[in-house]
């Protein structure tokens, strides 16, 4: 099970705040996989940052790096802050902006492409209006309209099809709930880590 800390706070920003990725020299740290969700990894402080430490949460593993690079060397890859390693606290949890914003744009370039038999059903099922791309770690009886904190946006329908370039962001989603981190559908999830290695190979070059 993902190591989540229930609580009912509302908000983590102000409690945590992410940190310059590039004020501070960082250094290659190894990362360890979430036990319930491999494809979540959890990294070390790094001890050349001052003050408290924060906890690097990642999709990519150090193995996936370019040899003697950090986390922080690609800030975009970086989910969040965790407060505590190997685990992921609601009420402290720093969500990255660089990575919000890269999220988004995965999702709205290709959420009317992307192969998605739950999204195309529900599409088909509602015909027309705007639909809600549901965060899959809460997801509602068919039908219904998620929580605020797990709906990631909302795009445009026309006789059952989703409308290219109509993918607006829902303000009120969270990175992480009571019910754990964010998850993407497969395929979703599966060209968000392509966009996200890819990154990592270009600044290779």
């Amino acid at each position: 099970m993902l190591s989540v800390i229930r609580t009912n706070a509302l908000r983590p920003s102000a409690l945590l705040k992410p940190f310059s990725t590039t004020a501070f020299l960082s250094t290659s740290r190894k990362s360890t996989p979430d036990k319930s969700r491999p494809d979540v990894h959890y990294y070390a402080a790094d001890d050349n940052q001052p003050g408290s430490k924060k906890y690097p949460v990642s999709f990519l593993s150090d193995k996936e790096l370019p040899s003697g690079s950090a986390i922080e060397d690609f800030p975009r890859a970086v989910i969040g802050w965790s407060a505590s390693e190997g685990e992921i606290n609601p009420r402290t949890f720093a969500e990255n902006e660089e990575f919000a914003d890269l999220l988004h744009k995965v999702i709205g370039d290709n959420v009317d492409k992307v192969d998605d038999s739950s999204l195309k059903g529900m599409a088909e099922w509602q015909q027309e209006g705007w639909l809600h791309v549901a965060d899959e770690r809460n997801p509602p009886p068919w039908g219904r309209i998620p929580l605020p904190e797990d709906i990631f946006g909302s795009v445009l329908l026309s006789k059952g099809i989703i409308q290219p370039n109509t993918y607006q962001r829902m303000p009120s989603h969270r990175f992480v709930t009571s019910n754990g981190l964010f998850q993407l559908s497969n395929p979703m999830q599966n060209i968000l880590r392509s966009t996200l290695l890819e990154e990592v190979k270009q600044s290779k070059k």
